[in-house]
């Protein structure tokens, strides 16, 4: 996240994370993350750390505290100040200090980090979409670099197109909203009424060409296919049995060849064994 991000950190959890879709959304994250990733969470020794995760852009921390939870060691970066503050309380007042550290770091910044190489590099809901396809480019290989033999980078990015967010404005006769994200310049995207970052979309083929990973083998999921996108949350949480039936088929009938039409898409990559 960016420093623009300041201004919503301490209204983010109750924005997004703590509503009805975004915890519906999360958990899905969370759930393929694990399939994509580490399968053996629940095996590995209580005494013995399951692996260690870089996590860009991690806002509030919830998903630091959920690898912490399951044995990561775990090394959350946000280049928003206050965000890394809500983090760094969230995670103190989880008892989970030990097991996740938190930073102020900027994507720039990534390739100097000290710690040496991670298992699992772990980016959630957009935070690359605020990196221009220049800079996108140059940030792959070092994130590449970043990872031991055999460790994944997993990355949840807002998708070109979202089915949802298209019908959804089309029915409120708002064509150009209905369209916006098919635009190939970056968007101004309202955080709050007075802060706005830029936005750029992708495809899923498009995003993991401009990364740049040479050699790694993507995988993709869709994120949000049947979950509605969640400024649709206040709608929704009137209608829960509607709600449960979506998030009944996001678990089961959300293929990897439709993560192209999902409000965001999951993409997996492995790197080379050593």
């Amino acid at each position: 996240m960016l420093p623009e991000f300041d201004a919503i950190a301490h209204d983010y959890d109750a924005a997004f994370s703590h509503t009805t879709v975004g915890r519906l959304l999360r958990a899905r994250v969370w759930y393929c993350t694990g399939g994509f990733s580490f399968r053996t969470i629940a095996s590995a020794p209580a005494a013995k750390a399951a692996g260690t995760v870089l996590e860009l852009n991690c806002g509030t921390g919830e998903d630091a505290i959920w690898f912490a939870k399951q044995g990561f060691q775990v090394l959350a970066t946000d280049v928003s100040p206050e965000m890394v503050a809500v983090a760094k309380a969230k995670i103190a007042q989880a008892g989970l200090s030990e097991n996740a550290m938190v930073r102020v770091c900027s994507f720039a910044e990534i390739e100097k980090i000290p710690e040496g190489n991670f298992d699992l590099i772990f980016s959630n809901f957009g935070g690359l979409n605020c990196v221009s396809p220049p800079e996108l480019r140059q940030l792959g290989p070092i994130l590449a670099q970043k990872l031991k033999p055999g460790g994944k980078f997993v990355a949840v990015v807002m998708s070109r197109f979202c089915w949802w967010e298209t019908l959804y404005f089309l029915l409120k006769m708002k064509p150009r909203e209905a369209f916006r994200r098919f635009s190939r310049k970056p968007l101004d995207a309202q955080l709050d009424a007075l802060t706005t970052v830029s936005t750029w979309y992708y495809s899923p083929s498009e995003f993991y060409k401009i990364l740049n990973f040479n050699g790694f083998k993507p995988r993709f999921k869709p994120i949000g296919l049947w979950l509605p996108p969640s400024y649709l949350n206040p709608f929704f949480e009137k209608h829960m049995r509607l709600l449960g039936v979506l998030n009944f088929l996001e678990k089961k009938l959300a293929p990897q060849w439709l993560a192209f039409a999902a409000d965001h898409f999951m993409i997996c990559l492995k790197s080379k064994q050593s």
